[in-house]
């Protein structure tokens, strides 16, 4: 047990050591890493706010990035009022486009399967300082290494089923004065959703519509992409 352990070990010692040779990631969608959520806001004005961020942890979802010639729905994620990441939509006409300019911006993956097949491939790229680059279930992911473990937070939090007292708002997502805004609460976020999806015909029905936020974010996006943008 004792060697399995230990070779366990050095696996995982090997895999945070590798790590690719470009230069890591100093932006997302041509937005710094680390800009501020007022700097995101003045390139993407239509940036919105998905209903199941919280003060803690925030995504804004924009209907298409800016400078590329596939249609991208592409998503910032937010951690005390800095842009951490970002996420992007793939879909059969993006995949190839964004799999190809990922491997001329930053090189050979770390590690790459299906990758004669842009809508399968699952390819990595990892950095010293903790930044990471996915590309995974129809899905471009890009984390700084904090961004990675609050969203990892965040995702904990909903899959938890506890609902956040206060989701917080925009003002809040500034991450200035943390009691400028006034609470906004777990009913409020509701109706939100309901405004998106629809009049619900039961509480049930609600906390259903709140949870599939969390859970369609990240699965089955194809079915899911009006209510990923907020659209439905």
């Amino acid at each position: 047990m004792r060697l399995i352990a230990t070779s366990i070990a050095l696996v995982m010692a090997a895999g945070v050591a590798f790590a690719a040779d470009s230069a890591p990631p100093k932006d997302f969608a041509d937005v710094p890493l680390g800009a501020s959520l007022h700097e995101l806001k003045a390139r993407y004005p239509d940036a919105s706010r998905n209903p199941d961020s919280d003060r803690h942890f925030q995504v804004y979802q924009v209907a298409a990035l800016h400078g590329v010639d596939a249609k991208s729905p592409g998503a910032f994620q937010i951690y005390q009022g800095k842009v951490v990441g970002g996420q992007i939509l793939l879909d059969s006409h993006n995949a190839q486009q964004w799999l190809d300019a990922m491997k001329a911006r930053y090189g050979k993956p770390d590690s790459c399967t299906y990758c004669y097949d842009a809508e399968m491939a699952s390819a990595s790229w990892h950095w010293d300082n903790g930044t990471s680059l996915k590309i995974d279930g129809e899905m471009l992911t890009e984390l700084t290494k904090e961004g990675t473990a609050q969203r990892s937070a965040w995702l904990a939090r909903g899959n938890s089923g506890d609902e956040q007292a206060d989701s917080g708002d925009e003002t809040t997502d500034e991450y200035g004065d943390a009691g400028a805004a006034s609470s906004t609460s777990t009913s409020h976020r509701q109706r939100h959703l309901q405004g998106h999806e629809g009049t619900a015909s039961s509480s049930t029905t609600t906390h259903q519509a709140s949870r599939s936020g969390w859970r369609g974010y990240y699965d089955n996006l194809n079915s899911r992409l009006e209510h990923w943008m907020g659209w439905k």
